[in-house]
């Protein structure tokens, strides 16, 4: 009998690529969205056409940034050193004599939860703007040389600048471009948040106001802890169980894990008053452990390794038991070493879980001290609005460590679900 061959259709497979990749594509919007705000100055992310190409990820404007930087002292990280100086130029089409300023407050302001006792503002008379017309043959145009000057005696490392133009007069060209363009009374008002920012203070201008806008090291190392633990301690408890309802016959099992897969209807909110007062009445509000004990114990995880354990060969279990092997020796040299991919998806799971958790460390802790990342991305967020450029960037890094996890223990993940049986 002859045996034919088709051959699939090149267009229809070239038509389901496309489709995926504009799924891909339409997925990951977000995400990609988030990347691009990063790198937005504030009036950008509040504008209403949006910015897909953001100044400070326009390669024309860097070596702008660079020079400034060095003329403060760093071409890379920007700043002004003390007494030194940074010259920047603006062409104007001018009917008077610009203004110019330096905005208190150059440095990140706000209260003492976010920077702690150590935060100052630098004084407005230690930084001084100075204005020169520099001769030129441009026309109507005038060139303007602004210098900005560090009076004091310590590092600057943001110098922001004010510009106003009396009305009639129009910015041609700057060194580099503003930051926000605004109108008043006086006329238009252009700011520069950094008039030295250095190449890399430049393009990551957010990451590094994020970094030092928040205690971000205090917020990370206490995520840290709480999804290590939450998870090591999860692994234990919910591998005891899931081995005792999976390979140990015992009256009553069947309806003991149904039972206990019956608490899955149950909202997680239900859940947060009674472990308040257990907690406190423990006095463990505000402590690590208060965040940690009540949610090592998971349903979802019994039942997803229960199910890794049925696909176990009950041949390899019996051959172990006549050897004299006991449920303690089956769970650690049989059942544990074939579980990697299970024990890694439930290690993934639990640790999303715990480093995403936002209302239980916000009830449970009160200082400043115990509370997590996810807390501290509230500290981009306030009355007087949000700058969403830091907000992203804090964002970003929060989730960082999430997608290398990911990307480190993919195939174990993978292979975790499909041999579960999950959906």
């Amino acid at each position: 009998m002859e045996t034919r061959v088709t051959r699939a259709n090149p267009l229809a497979r070239v038509a389901l690529y496309l489709l995926l990749i504009a799924g891909g594509v339409l997925m990951s919007f977000p995400f990609l969205w988030m990347i691009v705000t990063s790198f937005q100055s504030v009036q950008e992310s509040l504008q209403a056409t949006p910015a897909w190409f953001p100044n400070r990820a326009n390669p024309s404007h860097w070596s702008a940034a660079l020079e400034l930087g060095a003329q403060g002292g760093d071409a890379l990280w920007g700043g002004v050193k003390p007494a030194s100086a940074v010259s920047l130029e603006l062409r104007v089409v001018s009917k008077g004599v610009p203004v110019v300023s330096v905005p208190t407050g150059g440095q990140a302001t706000s209260s003492a939860f976010l920077f702690g006792a150590d935060a100052s503002t630098p004084s407005a008379d230690t930084r001084t703007a100075s204005l020169e017309l520099i001769p030129s043959s441009l026309g109507t145009e005038s060139l303007w040389r602004v210098t900005v000057t560090n009076a004091g005696a310590t590092l600057e490392t943001k110098l922001p600048l004010r510009v106003v133009l009396p009305d009639g007069s129009r910015l041609v060209g700057a060194t580099l471009p503003a930051d926000r363009v605004a109108r008043s009374d006086a006329g238009e008002v252009f700011e520069w948040s950094n008039v030295a920012p250095g190449l890399f203070g430049y393009v990551f201008e957010n990451y590094r106001d994020a970094l030092i806008s928040a205690p971000f090291a205090r917020y990370f190392l206490n995520s840290v802890i709480n999804a290590f633990f939450q998870v090591a301690l999860g692994l234990v408890v919910v591998t005891l169980a899931a081995f005792a309802f999976a390979k140990i016959p015992f009256y009553g099992s069947n309806v003991l894990f149904a039972l206990l897969l019956s608490s899955l209807v149950i909202p997680g909110e239900m859940l947060l008053v009674p472990n308040f007062v257990t907690v406190f009445k423990l006095g463990w509000i505000d402590t690590y452990q208060g965040m940690i004990v009540p949610w090592i114990a998971s349903v979802f995880g019994i039942f997803l390794l229960r199910q890794f354990f049925l696909s176990l060969p009950n041949e390899l279990f019996e051959a172990a038991r006549m050897d004299g092997a006991g449920y303690g020796t089956l769970l650690l040299r049989v059942a544990l070493p074939l579980s990697v991919p299970g024990l890694v998806t439930f290690g993934i799971f639990s640790f999303l879980g715990s480093w995403n958790a936002l209302i239980w460390p916000l009830i449970v802790t009160n200082t400043p001290e115990m509370k997590t990342l996810q807390n501290g991305l509230q500290s981009f967020i306030s009355e007087s609005g949000s700058n969403y450029g830091q907000l992203m960037a804090a964002s970003l890094i929060v989730i960082a460590p999430i997608i290398v996890g990911f990307l480190l223990a993919q195939k174990q993940f993978i292979a975790g679900v499909a041999r579960s049986g999950l959906k």
